[in-house]
Formats: C-alpha cells, sequence, structure tokens
C-alpha cells in the first residue's frame, strides 16, 4: 500500500497534461486549491497532488484511467463531512459533489430512487416531498451531506432505530474500479452469481473469489462480528452469512461502507420510505447526566422513532451560541442533560397522545424533572436544529482545547451504555480532561468527545491513551468500535486488534480482488497509519509562523483568543456547504465550489498563517482569490456553529495584502466612497450622474477600477438628508429622545429614506437627533482599508459616545451600519470601554420600535402603505439582528397581509455585485430572483439594504422600499 507521506511525489506535469486532455470538469493542481482538499471535518490532514472535479460518468472513468497510468492514489469525495478521516489522501481527490448531483430516476410504486453520488440528501428528499416518499439515513449533516458519502461511510442517523443504516436502504449502486472498469452490483439469486464467477475478467474474479472468502472465513464472521445493530467497522462480510441459494447476495453491501477503498460510487439506487404523517416530541429534562442514560430501556419499550440526547455542554453552548440561541425554547430551565423522544402518528393528535402517554409513564417512574410535550412543528424542527448542530456547538468551546472525535463512534448495547459513559468519563479525568457527550441513545452510540489540544504531542498522546482504554472497554461489553462514522485514519489502527488476524487477512483479499493495485483511498480501514499522524495540527504546524502573522493583525478578535484562534474555530463540519436553506454561504450556493465556502477559505488561511502553502501565502494572489467570492454577508458568524467571522478575517488579511502591494484605486473609490458622496451630493448630483452612465466612463471605470460596466451606478441625490432636517419643522413637546445614524445611503443617495425614518419616529412620539458621528466605516472595511477605518472608526464611537453615555437608543436604517458599529468597530479599536458603551445601543430601527411597542411606549396609530408586501432580510440584518422586528410593527396595522420569503443573499454585497457581476447574479437567481417572479399583483418588496434595493432594480426593473417607507404612525397625542 502506498503510504501517504509528504514526501510522495508524482509528476505533476505530466499527470496535469494527461487530465487536461481527457478531462472536461475542473483540474486543480496549485497549492491553494490541493490545501483547501487536504483536510475534512475530521483532525487530519494530507495534502493531495490534484483536485478534479468531474462532470459526468465519462469525466470518472477518465479521471482514474489517467490516475491509474501514473501509479496515482484516488479518493472520492462528497461534502468532506467525514469526521474520521476518509477524504483525503496524497493523490487525486475525485470530488463529485459539484456536478454529480442529480436525481436521474424515481419508481415510486416500487418505491426508489436512482441517483448521483454527489447528491446532498436534503436536497434529494426535497425533489421527493411531493410523492411522499425520503431517503431515510438522515446523519446530522443531511443539509450537505452526499449521499455517495452516506454509503461510503454507512452512516445512518437520529432515526436508525426504525431504518437501519445506509446497508438497509441501498438496493444496488455502479462501481468505478482502479482500472476503469465499472460494475454493476445489485441482488443476485445463486444461478446468476454463478454465472457472473464464470466470466473471463476482474468482475467474474471478484465474484468468483468473494464466495471462497465467505466460506473460508465464516466461522470466523459468525464468532467476531458484533451483535449490535450500528456496527461499520472492517467490510461488511457479515451481510453474507445467509444461504445464497435462499437469499440472495448483493456486492452492494460490500461496497456501502468501504469508504471509496474498493471503488468508486457513480449511481445508487436507494431505498424510499414513506414520509411520517405526523410527529411529536417528549423533551425529558435531567439534572445529571447519567441517570438519563440508565431509563433507556424504559424509554424504548414505547417504541419511539428516535431518542438522542444532549449532555450540558451542548445545551449550554446552544443557549449561547448565536447560530442556536433563538432556538432553544424546547428546554425548561436548566438541565444537565436531555433527551429528545420523538414519536410518529397516523396523524397530529395521534402523534401527540404517544408522546403524552410516553411523558406520564416517566412521570410516574421518576424519570427526569420535566417531560415536556412539544407538538408544534416549529418548536419541534428547533430542537432537531440544535440536535443537528451539536458537533460544531460542542468544537465551539473556547480555547485551544477542542472536543475531538476518536472515541466518539462506539456502538454499545443499551443495558451496558451507562456504565460505559460512567468508565470514559472517569479514564478523560485521569488524564486532565472532560468530554462533551451527546447523540443516539436510542441505539447506544453516543459521541462521546474528549477535549484536547491536539498543538501539543503529550496531548496527541493523551488522545491515544484514552481511545485504547474506551477500546477495551466497548469490547468487554461486546459492542462495535465503529458505530456509523467509519474506521478512516482515526480507528483504522484498532481494525486488527478488534477483528483479529484471521479476518484482517480477510477484508485484504477482499480489498485486493477489487483493487489489486491498492489506489482506492489507501490507508483507510487497512494499513492505517497510528492515530496520532497526519494530524491537521501535526509537524507542519509552525506556530512561529503564526505569531509573524498574528503581529500584523488588526482586529483583536477578542471572543476568539486572537487571528490564530479564529481561523481555528472552523471544524470543518461544512455547515457552510449547506444550499437552498439560510444564508451561508452565497457563493458556494451559487458556485458549489469547495473554495467559495467558508471552510475553504478558512482552511486555506490556516494552512498560509502556519507556513504550508509556501513563504507570503497570506498575500499571494491566490489567496486572494479565494477571499474574493467572499461577499462578507457576515452569515457565518451565526449560521456557522462555530462562528467563523469570515467577513472580518478578509479584511484583515485584505489589509495585508495592500501593506505589500499597495491599495488598487477601485478599492480606494469604494472605501472612500462615503467622503466622495458627501461632496457630490448637491448641485454636481446631476452632472455625475449623467458622466458615470455614459459608456465610455462605464468602461474605464471597469478598466481602472474594476467596475463591471453592465452594472449601473447608483445616483447621487440632489439635497441631503442634513440639509432638509435643518429645515425640518421639530415637535416641540416634552418627548423621548432617539438617535437616528445618518448613513450615507439615507444621507447623499437616497434622502427620502432617511426622511420617512423621521417622519416614523416622530409619529411614534419621539423627539428625533441626526446622529452628525461620521460613516461607520463598514466600506472601508470591505475593502480592507482597516487601519484608516480603526482611526476613523473610533473618532464615529467618540461621536456616538455622547449618546450611549446619555443611554440613549441610536437606531439604524442600514443592517450594515448596525453590524458595523455594534460588531466590528468595537473589536477593531483598542479601547475597549468605548466599545462596550456604545455597542448596546445601536440596533435597527425596526427592532426599536417593536421594543418600545411591545413594552407600551407607542401610543400611536400604525398604518401601512401597501396592502401587500413581501419582505426581503437584509444578510447583516438576518445575521446579527433579526427581521423579527419589522414583522411586529406590520402586525400593528390592520391594513396589511406580508410575508417573509426565504431569499438567502441578494448578491449585491455592497461592492460585491459591481466587481463580480456573473456570481452576483448567480446568487440572486438562486432563490431572491424566482421570488420576485412569483410576486401577486400589487404586492410590493420591502429589503432594507440599499444595496438589496439596488440589485433589485438592476436585474428585475422592481422599485423596492425600504421598511420605513411602507410604515406610517399617527400620534394620538395621549399621554405617554
Amino acid at each position: 500500500m502506498i503510504q501517504p507521506t509528504a514526501t510522495h511525489t508524482f509528476d505533476l506535469p505530466a499527470i496535469e497534461r494527461d487530465l487536461t486532455e481527457a478531462v472536461r470538469g475542473e483540474i486543480r493542481t496549485d497549492i491553494f486549491s490541493r490545501g483547501i482538499h487536504a483536510t475534512d471535518a475530521s483532525h487530519y490532514q494530507i495534502m493531495p497532488t490534484c483536485v478534479v472535479n468531474p462532470r459526468d460518468e465519462a469525466d470518472c472513468v477518465a479521471a482514474v484511467k489517467v490516475a491509474a497510468k501514473h501509479s496515482l492514489p484516488m479518493t472520492a469525495r462528497g461534502a468532506g463531512t467525514s469526521l474520521s478521516g476518509q477524504t483525503h489522501g496524497v493523490g487525486m481527490i475525485i470530488d463529485v459533489s459539484q456536478h454529480m448531483d442529480k436525481l436521474i430516476e424515481v419508481n415510486e410504486e416500487e418505491r426508489w430512487a436512482r441517483v448521483q453520488p454527489g447528491i446532498v440528501r436534503d436536497r434529494l428528499n426535497a425533489q421527493l416531498r411531493h410523492l411522499g416518499l425520503h431517503y431515510a439515513p438522515d446523519p446530522a449533516t443531511g443539509s450537505r451531506a452526499t449521499v455517495g458519502g452516506i454509503i461510503g461511510n454507512n452512516s445512518s442517523g437520529t432515526r436508525s432505530i426504525l431504518y437501519g443504516k445506509a446497508q438497509e436502504n441501498l438496493l444496488a449502486c455502479r462501481v468505478l474500479l482502479a482500472d476503469g472498469t465499472l460494475l454493476d452490483l445489485d441482488a443476485c439469486d445463486w444461478d446468476r452469481w454463478c454465472a457472473k464467477s464464470n466470466q473471463e475478467n476482474l468482475e467474474g474474479r471478484i465474484y468468483s473469489r468473494f464466495g471462497q472468502i465467505i466460506a473460508e472465513n465464516r466461522d470466523e464472521i459468525e464468532a467476531r462480528f458484533p451483535k449490535v445493530m450500528r456496527r461499520v467497522g472492517g467490510y461488511n462480510l457479515d451481510a453474507f452469512l445467509d444461504d445464497p441459494g435462499q437469499t440472495p447476495w448483493n456486492l452492494s453491501n460490500i461496497i456501502v461502507g468501504s469508504e471509496g477503498t474498493l471503488g468508486i460510487l457513480i449511481e445508487a439506487k436507494v431505498k424510499l420510505v414513506e414520509n411520517p404523517k405526523a410527529t411529536a416530541l417528549c423533551v425529558v429534562h435531567f439534572d445529571e447526566l447519567l441517570p438519563s442514560l440508565r431509563c433507556l430501556p424504559a424509554m424504548l419499550e414505547h417504541g419511539p422513532s428516535a431518542v438522542e440526547l444532549l449532555d450540558h455542554y451542548v445545551i449550554d453552548e446552544a443557549i449561547r451560541n448565536p447560530a442556536t440561541k433563538h432556538l432553544c425554547h424546547f428546554m425548561e430551565g436548566h438541565p444537565k442533560a436531555v433527551q429528545i423522544v420523538e414519536f410518529y402518528g397516523d396523524d397530529q393528535a395521534h402523534a401527540a397522545s404517544r408522546a403524552e402517554a410516553f411523558a406520564e409513564s416517566m412521570r410516574q417512574q421518576g424519570v427526569g424533572f420535566a417531560q415536556a410535550v412539544r407538538r408544534d412543528p416549529k418548536e419541534i424542527s428547533e430542537a432537531w436544529d440544535v440536535r443537528k448542530l451539536g458537533l460544531g456547538l460542542i468544537a465551539n468551546t473556547p480555547g485551544p482545547r477542542k472536543a475531538l472525535d476518536f472515541v466518539d463512534d462506539a456502538c454499545i448495547p443499551i443495558e451496558h451504555l451507562a456504565e460505559y459513559v460512567e468508565r470514559l468519563l472517569k479514564v478523560c479525568e485521569e488524564h486532565g480532561t472532560s468530554a462533551a457527550v451527546y447523540a443516539h441513545a436510542s441505539v447506544g452510540v453516543l459521541h462521546i468527545k474528549p477535549l484536547i489540544d491536539l498543538h501539543y504531542k503529550e496531548e496527541q498522546e493523551k488522545m491515544r491513551s484514552i481511545a485504547w482504554a474506551a477500546f477495551e472497554m466497548c469490547k468487554e461489553y461486546g459492542g462495535s468500535w465503529s458505530g456509523e462514522h467509519g474506521d478512516g485514519l482515526v480507528r483504522g489502527e484498532f481494525v486488527r486488534p478488534f477483528f483479529g488476524d484471521q479476518l484482517y487477512e480477510a477484508f485484504k483479499q477482499v480489498r485486493a480482488l477489487f483493487d489489486p493495485r491498492g489506489l482506492m483511498n489507501p490507508n483507510k480501514i487497512l494499513d492505517t497509519p497510528l492515530m496520532t499522524e497526519h494530524l491537521r495540527y501535526g509537524d507542519a504546524y509552525r506556530l512561529d509562523v503564526i505569531d509573524a502573522t498574528e503581529s500584523r493583525i488588526n482586529y483583536h478578535y477578542r471572543d476568539q483568543g486572537g487571528f490564530a484562534s479564529a481561523v481555528e474555530q472552523c471544524s470543518g463540519v461544512g455547515a457552510c456547504r449547506k444550499v437552498d436553506v439560510g444564508t451561508m454561504c452565497p457563493s458556494y450556493m451559487a458556485t458549489r465550489d469547495e473554495e467559495a465556502s467558508t471552510r475553504g477559505r478558512a482552511n486555506a488561511l490556516r494552512m498560509a498563517m502556519s507556513g504550508q502553502l509556501g513563504p507570503d501565502a497570506m498575500t499571494d494572489k491566490r489567496m486572494k482569490d479565494v477571499l474574493g467570492l467572499c461577499l462578507a454577508c457576515k452569515s457565518c458568524k451565526t449560521e456557522c456553529p462555530n462562528s467563523v467571522d469570515m467577513a472580518k478575517m478578509k479584511s484583515d488579511v485584505l489589509q495585508m495584502m495592500h501593506d505589500r502591494f499597495g491599495l488598487p484605486l477601485g478599492y480606494r473609490l469604494m472605501g472612500d466612497s462615503p467622503t466622495i458622496a458627501r461632496l457630490v451630493c448637491g448641485p454636481l448630483a446631476p452632472i455625475v450622474n449623467w458622466v458615470q452612465g455614459l459608456t465610455p466612463m462605464k468602461k474605464l471605470l471597469e478598466a481602472i477600477a474594476g467596475i463591471d460596466a453592465r452594472r449601473p451606478a447608483p445616483k447621487f441625490a440632489t439635497w441631503s438628508l442634513q440639509g432638509w432636517f435643518r429645515r425640518h419643522r421639530k415637535p416641540k413637546d416634552d418627548r423621548p429622545e432617539v438617535v437616528l445614524f445618518d448613513d450615507t445611503y439615507a444621507s447623499y443617495f437616497e434622502p427620502h429614506v432617511g426622511v420617512s425614518a423621521v417622519e416614523l419616529l416622530e409619529g411614534c412620539g419621539y423627539k428625533v437627533t441626526l446622529a452628525r458621528a461620521g460613516c461607520c466605516q463598514r466600506p472601508r472595511l470591505s475593502k480592507g482599508m482597516v487601519r484608516a477605518a480603526k482611526k476613523a472608526g473610533e473618532k464615529t464611537l467618540r461621536n456616538l459616545d455622547k449618546y450611549a453615555r446619555e443611554g440613549l437608543p441610536i437606531v439604524c436604517l442600514e443592517p450594515s451600519c448596525a453590524s458595523s458599529l455594534a460588531d466590528d468597530l468595537p473589536d477593531l479599536i483598542d479601547d475597549v470601554e468605548l466599545g462596550k458603551r456604545v455597542a448596546p445601543q445601536v440596533m435597527m430601527i425596526d427592532e426599536f420600535l417593536a421594543a418600545e411597542a411591545k413594552a407600551g411606549r407607542i401610543n400611536a396609530t400604525i398604518k401601512a402603505r401597501f396592502d401587500k408586501l413581501m419582505i426581503h432580510g437584509h444578510c447583516h440584518q438576518k445575521s446579527l439582528n433579526s427581521t423579527q422586528g419589522m414583522k411586529d410593527v406590520l402586525d400593528l396595522a390592520e391594513n396589511v397581509t406580508y410575508h417573509e420569503v426565504d431569499s438567502g443573499c441578494c448578491g449585491m454585497a455592497g461592492s460585491f455585485g459591481y466587481e463580480e457581476f456573473e456570481v452576483s447574479k448567480q446568487v440572486y437567481d438562486l432563490r431572491l430572483g424566482p421570488a420576485i417572479e412569483k410576486l401577486e399583483p400589487g404586492e410590493e418588496v420591502v429589503a432594507c439594504g440599499f444595496s438589496c434595493r439596488h440589485q433589485l432594480s438592476d436585474f428585475s426593473g422592481l422599485k423596492a422600499y425600504h421598511w420605513v417607507e411602507v410604515v406610517s404612525a399617527e400620534n394620538s397625542n395621549e399621554p405617554r
């Protein structure tokens, strides 16, 4: 077998030449692309030789033949959410997730679907929903996990107690072998099996010899394979113990769980099951962890569809984390553990009655201190969302010690589970650490994740010591060391001692049958190195280079402990690769390119800052490319369970690039746009507006500043908000004061929006003061002019501080201004207390009015200008604040109906849409564009972002309104 060493080299120019001639998909050989694919969701890292994104089966065959010609190992990859280190290797990464993601065929009557390996599990089920069917394996990463990856790992997920593993849901598959052979594998009766065995080719040798391997090892298979539901270690030889004359053998069963070591999955025929008609939950709360495990037999007597555990690590982080704190209403009080117990029913009443009966039984038996039944679909969804984000949540613990996956996948018989967990936690305590515990209590697969700092050798050895202690206990209880995450690199060391020498040799014989040269994902499952080798934070991770990088950073990253720690917060779980839901990450949703994901960017930064991508990698042109498609939407700060703020890190790295190469003219124009707008607004505006609309000027700006000529420039106003406000007749009565942050857009481009805001606030009974504090610095921050933003931004905050010290609310119209003032600038400036005083006073205008209305401090009649509204939320508003305030105030108006569209990002994102026109259009076309096409007659669009309104105008011709333009208030003048 080929060992994955850093010194192993191949003839890359020849490989690249042959691939270019044979493959139509993307071929990447630069060190940045390779580095981005060198890791997955595990704590391992192996630098590949090249990356191929095949467009179809023919591309896969061509790529594999090139690899075989050059004796280049091959590793198939989907979403890269593997926790055991299966999806990276020294050779060719074949990433099927970008293009090979189609639902090919559905047979509703027979309940099966034929799919390509790169299709995302949740996207598949969305396409099947109208049939009332779904693909059952449901790993927590289902929003991005590919079906090919689920099959490769033999994954299962939350409801395996009902539906089993991927193995039970795979009917047939098409596999590409290392020599280019394509095999179609399905259930064969004995006559057909024998006919295949008699063929004079590779397929014939596989069928003939495989049956012999089973016969030679039958007794050992029966004796050694664990008798638990969730077992995925080694190869599935136990699936072939039935008499083939009575029960057809299906070689798909040996492919599932093989982690790409036997062949590359090209197509899969998967079983479909009926969607549940109704569900209800009972959330059982516990004061301690172990009692929640001892009651599992009693819980399972009620036939639940799932029993999922969350311990205090997950609960505490879920309550604190921006990505989940709004989802935690399903819990009561402050439990140390909860069991989420799910029941299906024929209808909602039936499901709820089952949950209620279960809750009453638990109360009578004294199980838990609270048994909360949840029947509302929203609450049920929120509970499962928190559970799905469990891995990311526990990885978000502050500091270098992280909850790691190395004893996380054992399946222990239910009757021994509590004792096993108690003993393992004691082992962790003896090693000076603790562990998080959560997941599939129903089947005895608890993900136990000790906190380890892998930056240091002694901690790496501690990991191995804990693993071996846990392994011996697992064998003692008759469990399986691998329950659903597979062997990969982290558990490969244990395969021989678990199954014994005879079965280990049988595994090797099976592998050699399919892949005689050992080119398919070598050193996974078999012939693996020690679990402490090839670590992400291994010998190549140079802290001295990181220290040099830190010295050039401007933000403080106070919440994460510095820039390096902020980068390392990315655990690789890949939540940024979800599609069709949420906002993170717009450019990934548009391109489906790993490089465009938050994880891809974080991997590039991590490897660059530790010196693994060569000297000056932080300011390399490729780094600019990697960061270039980040829209700085800040959705990763809240939708990522690890709160990776890529927008902030991008700003810092751009500043480093400017220091090295100088500030590009286009960046200077965009960064200084507030100053330009202030100078142009007024009498000069018509002239400048006319000039910048001329084709020669557009072409010139495209050439010298990178502003796409297809994009209309926003028009400057002929009058300013400040000028209007000076002339405006202010209310004379003694009213509570509110400060309106007069941003650049409302001041010099769309002052009518500022006027509407002033009139709305006054109509609600407030005295309005314009902040006149200066720019929020968002334009400079977005273009990497961080030091200039720091200097000017501190002045802005000091100007606002006089209001903050008086306790006055500072309301914003532009979401990106609010996020800059409340989030970015406080972490950028050195004066911590200044930021702490100003940030809490900054809020969106709708958020302020909604809170005031709820407190009973608004005595006014709220009216809407239009009868029907569609709300599109700005990325920063959805990420760092909320769109709820707009809806709460609209609820006070009697003359309007509205809905908020799940539109993701509009694609403009400040200057991004002017520089990256094509990707900007792709993002718009994903969800916002289709939503606009479905507008009802008379329905108007609300979009609080200046960029959003212009994106809508550019691509649809539609005039969108700021929220303050569609709401009015008439003060009744009654005492407040």
